[in-house]
């Protein structure tokens, strides 16, 4: 806000206008909004505004107003809450939660008890007919044993963009789909960060990047995943946390994103405290621990200067139990256009790495054999070589469905006879004690695979033939499922 708004002072009590924003679309400028809450009769009253709306919960309250206070109180408040003195603000289990999952789904209808489907054809001739609204499809499923139509009621295979809400058998009868019930346990970035809290009731060990850190070993999160707190329901954890992490001197830059965008939208890279406690009014958001220490690579034509880069697997789930899980070996990369530096988080081209989305701005392609060669070559000593940093990719895949489909629904992904699903996971490489840790950012539904299709044209027939016709050896699709 301007000069005005910013002299507005806040009181819990006497609150006499609200500031809200408003964004004009068409010229593309956000407007602060001020109006009165309660009759103003005297000339020259003093106008407050109460700095933080619709909070109930005490200390939620004063963690969010915390940014208007002095940085020296700030500290004090934090400290005599650190976890010595009040264990039970960290006893809450969120993975269990009721309320945020059942929040965060589509109220998904599916039959519990599993209905024996007839669609499975042994005939290895048979011709599926296959209904979609997906271009690329249309565009490369040129297997004979597949055949387009454009009426769904007669198709055997629905692949479709749009997000199915009803799974029953007497709603979809014979067809076998491209979606999961529930399946956003794995799309949604908040419910992604809460299943994977399951890790170490699983596998029964702590994260080695949680070694001696009293808050973090006991939220269960595996190695391959960022810390990551929600920030519309482990706010005070997050200050408390934060405080933590600045008396001990550790890195404490975060990047906070919306539980369900991508493309980088409305994520931000920062160290401010003030910052990340407001941000959440834009939205509900997570607040997950910046890679800082990540994998580069060096780039022989930007003067061998070392980037940030990210990695893109397809991922082809064809059961939930038992667990079948596949992946494409051809994975995708992008990456950062300018050197990788911390000291200016806000440079989107030195921390984000999506840019094909963004008018121009350079785009660098790279296929993953060049890559591997460039990998080794920086980083093969050491046992780091990229089949065994593969290995470890694979594996927290692994694990990252597993605990996703451990409990029922809705605190799980539904088993459903006739789903099947394709998604792209999105990781990075952090290098922790010298030795390569793979870090998933997220998993997406129906991805974008234009890249894979211009340069694999048969791609999708590929993956329809180990979704929808059970044939495992194709020769670019590995099973992870053990």
């Amino acid at each position: 806000m301007d000069e005005l708004g910013s002299s507005i002072r806040h009181s819990n009590r006497y609150a006499n206008v609200r500031c809200v924003s408003f964004f004009f679309a068409p010229n593309q400028t956000m407007f602060t909004i001020l109006y009165p809450i309660v009759r103003i009769d005297q000339s020259y009253t003093e106008i407050f505004r109460n700095f933080v709306y619709d909070n109930k919960d005490t200390l939620d309250r004063r963690i969010r107003l915390l940014p208007w206070e002095h940085i020296n109180d700030r500290k004090i408040f934090l400290r005599n809450l650190m976890i010595e003195n009040n264990s039970e603000i960290f006893n809450k289990k969120l993975e269990n939660n009721l309320e945020i999952y059942e929040k965060c789904h589509q109220n998904d209808l599916y039959d519990k008890n599993s209905i024996i489907s007839q669609s499975i054809k042994n005939d290895n001739d048979y011709i599926w007919k296959v209904y979609t609204d997906h271009e690329l499809v249309k565009q490369y499923l040129t297997d004979k044993h597949y055949q387009l139509i454009d009426n769904p009621d007669q198709a055997d295979i629905l692949f479709v963009m749009k997000q199915l809400k009803d799974f029953r058998y007497e709603t979809l009868g014979n067809k076998l789909i491209n979606q999961f019930p529930f399946e956003n346990i794995v799309t949604n970035k908040e419910l992604l960060a809460l299943s994977a809290r399951r890790w170490k009731s699983l596998y029964g060990s702590s994260s080695s990047s949680s070694d001696n850190d009293p808050y973090i070993d006991p939220h269960g999160s595996p190695p391959w995943l960022a810390t990551t707190f929600n920030l519309t329901y482990e706010l005070p954890q997050f200050a408390i946390y934060f405080q933590y992490r600045e008396d001990q001197q550790l890195d404490n830059t975060w990047i906070i994103k919306p539980i369900n965008l991508t493309r980088s939208i409305d994520m931000s890279v920062t160290n401010t405290f003030d910052m990340i406690i407001r941000l959440p009014e834009s939205g509900p958001k997570i607040a997950c621990k910046y890679i800082s220490s990540p994998v580069l690579l060096r780039i022989p034509e930007m003067e061998n200067q070392h980037v940030k880069f990210d990695v893109r697997y397809v991922l082809i789930l064809r059961s939930i139990r038992p667990l079948k899980l596949y992946v494409h070996k051809i994975f995708w990369l992008r990456f950062a256009n300018k050197p990788f530096s911390m000291n200016e988080l806000d440079d989107y081209e030195t921390h984000f790495t999506v840019m094909n989305y963004r008018p121009n701005a350079f785009l660098r392609q790279m296929n993953c054999q060049t890559f591997i060669s460039m990998y080794n070559e920086q980083y093969g000593e050491n046992n780091q070589t990229w089949s065994i940093v593969e290995q470890r990719i694979f594996q927290m895949f692994r694990e990252a469905f597993q605990c996703a489909t451990i409990e029922e629904p809705p605190f799980g992904i539904a088993s459903c006879l006739s789903s099947r699903a394709l998604y792209a996971a999105d990781l990075m490489l952090e290098m922790i004690d010298n030795k390569v840790q793979p870090k998933l950012l997220e998993i997406n539904f129906t991805p974008d695979c234009h890249r894979a299709c211009t340069f694999y044209p048969n791609f999708y027939n590929q993956v329809f033939n180990v979704l929808f016709r059970n044939i495992s050896e194709e020769q670019d699709v590995i099973d992870i499922s053990v």
